[in-house]
């Protein structure tokens, strides 16, 4: 046992943690084989976008392997998006796999020398010559194309927690002696990434940031992939280490918890009613609309001017994006950032300009003055930064923009202090709304000071509109989905409500698949502990972090936490109106809500150690039966941190009333025994 102590005392708000092992099992990781496409292309497909993939039986060592096809075009920023799963896809993890269990992804890859472009113009796309053609002997580019930051080759992990593609292992170049024939590539994989464990493959994406109306005649690259496993590791990884707890910070907490490039991650919410919220053609002298935020805590940031809190404003926007500023065509950009004496909020906008960003460039300024455009040149540009407003000490308070008309605008800091600026009459238009106004509330950490730190919101309202809108983070519990929706971030797990009764973060070191916390209030008697459960595990940049709720805290004026990795011994069923129970006689309290043949029924299926915790880490394969024997079963699931979740369309449907019940069946270990749920009443 290994241990780090540190005293929680409630009256010096200090912390204490303990790092326990019972029935270490970490052993040497053998070699796993992914697919060797000797006699088909089983477990791999496009993601989205345009590229494709084909079994090629002509090719590879031994002959067999994918061709894959990456089509540039003006229909998509991604021409690769091709994943390869062992037995599943993204969005169905067929047999997952702990990847912090192994040391590198390796695989074999040749250029098609044939394609359009050659392996060094692919890795570069700006060097590909405005001569350029494509197989048909037509021009492919109109004007030089961009890749944006992203270069080469993205290699990903997709399906488990990140979802479709994350986390990010890798970005880098197809090597040039590709062109000449097979070349082994071996990606080392970090174990210490969040996100790693119950993936079920790899992607490898191509990315574009230029590419509307660069590209005058679509264009291939191709290459073979073969051979793709993964390392296995020599011996156990260390085991995790813990960190003294923090505080929670009460309000809505937006994360900078990606891995990866996290520097410029946007995470955000966006108001889900996005009608009525434009301030052009309601915005008067007596009728101001305003936009006004409250931070609540804003990271400390040695850089000056680093992590920004942002509001975005979209009018018409063609997609709910990540990064509206980047992708949209019309976009206003307010962001707080904060310096070593005061806080500044900068408003920009950018107009009529698609999938690319020139408020961005040249330090945040266009050529051009604002209002200074002829009323005759195409395409001009004005300044990006049109005003700004600042106030002595930090960024915490409220934040407003305030329209009197539409192209008055105020920006009122804190402390009342304000600046007042015209949006050019010729722009403000193109801020009108006629399909919808997306407005997001966020953070972007800029630095790595910021990594695995949160901008907390505590209120924001929008009056003045035809849809006025108001929220108060200080009054919920979760987040409200009817209101606000997450998946607009890039790591949606780092965008949550903590609510007022949540006492501290608890968090450790990465990999810690099986570990999870306990508490007590005394070292001498470790069978009283209790294990936290109220709150998700939420993984972060190379930590696993949970909120500790106070009803949680041991009774008495010390507590102790210990981090234990459990045993994987049985499994629990849940169905809606049941709650996983540790420690209780069933494992569960509740009673299972009647269900309807109309409907699909809600199984989770959660992997349990003798007392009913929960085991993080485990990733077997789950099969569901019924004692209605005309129900609808969905599809053999793999678990993800220990639990899998059958729902919606891939939920039971019965097509029997009465009483039923549902059994699980763990498909990847014969040692567990199946369970049966609780019975539940099936109506019509």
């Amino acid at each position: 046992m290994k241990s780090m102590k540190h005293k929680l005392n409630r009256g010096l708000a200090a912390a204490a943690l303990l790092l326990c092992g019972t029935g270490l099992s970490y052993a040497q990781t053998a070699d796993l084989t992914i697919n060797t496409f000797d006699a088909s292309a089983d477990g791999t497909g496009n993601e989205w976008g345009t590229g494709t993939q084909l079994w090629d039986g002509s090719n590879g060592n031994p002959p067999g392997a994918l061709l894959v096809t990456a089509g540039f075009s003006n229909s998509s920023d991604t021409p690769c998006t091709t994943y390869i799963c062992l037995n599943g896809n993204p969005w169905y993890v067929g047999t997952a796999i702990n990847f912090s269990q192994y040391k590198s992804i390796e695989f074999d890859i040749k250029w098609d020398t044939t394609s359009d472009i050659s392996v060094s113009q692919f890795n570069d796309v700006s060097t590909i010559p405005l001569t350029a053609t494509n197989s048909s002997g037509q021009t492919i580019l109109n004007s030089v194309l961009n890749a944006g930051s992203i270069g080469g080759l993205e290699v990903d992990l997709c399906g488990g927690s990140g979802g479709q593609m994350a986390p990010t292992i890798i970005t880098t170049n197809i090597p040039a002696t590709a062109a000449n024939g097979w070349v082994h590539m071996s990606i080392p994989i970090n174990a210490a990434m969040s996100g790693l464990d119950g993936c079920s493959g790899i992607v490898f994406h191509k990315w574009l940031s230029q590419y509307s109306n660069q590209i005058a005649n679509d264009f291939q690259g191709r290459f073979w992939i073969d051979n793709v496993m993964l390392q296995g590791t020599a011996g156990p990884p260390p085991p995790p280490t813990v960190t003294p707890l923090t505080k929670a910070n009460q309000g809505l907490n937006l994360f900078a918890s990606t891995e990866g490039n996290a520097f410029y991650d946007r995470q955000s919410v966006r108001v889900v009613g996005n009608t009525g919220k434009s301030w052009v053609g309601h915005a008067t002298a007596g009728n101001p609309v305003t936009y006004s935020f409250t931070i609540k805590n804003f990271p400390q940031d040695p850089a000056t001017y680093g992590c920004e809190a942002y509001l975005f404003l979209n009018p018409n926007p063609n997609f709910n994006d990540n990064a509206p500023d980047w992708n949209e065509t019309n976009c206003v950009v307010a962001f707080i950032q904060q310096g070593a004496t005061n806080a500044v909020m900068h408003f920009q906008y950018k107009v009529n300009e698609g999938n690319n960003n020139q408020m961005y460039s040249s330090g945040g300024n266009y050529t051009n003055v604002p209002g200074s455009w002829d009323g005759v040149t195409a395409n001009y540009l004005e300044t990006g930064d049109l005003g700004s407003v600042s106030t002595a000490g930090s960024a915490v308070g409220t934040w407003t923009l305030k329209f009197t008309s539409d192209t008055n605008v105020t920006l009122i800091a804190p402390d009342n202090t304000t600046s007042s600026f015209i949006i050019p009459p010729y722009n403000a238009p193109y801020f009108a709304e006629t399909t919808g106004f997306n407005v997001y509330l966020g953070m972007q950490a800029n630095n790595s000071a910021t990594i695995n730190k949160a901008v907390v919101y505590s209120s924001f309202t929008i009056s003045g509109t035809a849809t006025p809108f108001s929220a108060n983070f200080m009054t919920n519990t979760i987040l409200d989905t009817n209101a606000w929706d997450s998946s607009v971030s890039t790591g949606p797990r780092g965008v949550l409500i903590v609510p007022a009764s949540a006492a501290y973060w608890a968090s450790w070191s990465l990999p810690s698949a099986g570990y999870s916390l306990q508490a007590g209030g005394s070292l001498n008697n470790l069978s009283t502990w209790t294990s936290p459960s109220m709150y998700s595990l939420i993984g972060m940049q190379g930590i696993n972090a949970q909120l500790v709720d106070s009803s949680e805290l041991p009774a008495g004026n010390a507590g102790f936490f210990n981090l234990i990795q459990r045993t994987f011994t049985q499994l629990q069923i849940l169905l809606p109106g049941e709650t996983n129970a540790p420690g209780t006689a069933t494992g569960k309290v509740g009673t299972p809500l009647p269900q309807s043949t109309s409907g699909f029924t809600v199984v989770t299926v959660n992997a349990v150690d003798a007392s009913y915790h929960i085991i993080n880490g485990v990733i077997d394969q789950i099969e569901l039966s019924t004692t209605d024997s005309q129900a609808f079963l969905p599809s053999a699931m793999s678990m993800v941190n220990g639990t899998a979740v059958f729902s919606d369309s891939n939920g039971v449907l019965f097509q029997s009333t009465g009483s039923q019940t549902i059994t699980a069946t763990d498909i990847s270990n014969s040692g567990i025994a199946p369970v049966t749920s609780s019975p539940v009443t099936v109506g019509p």
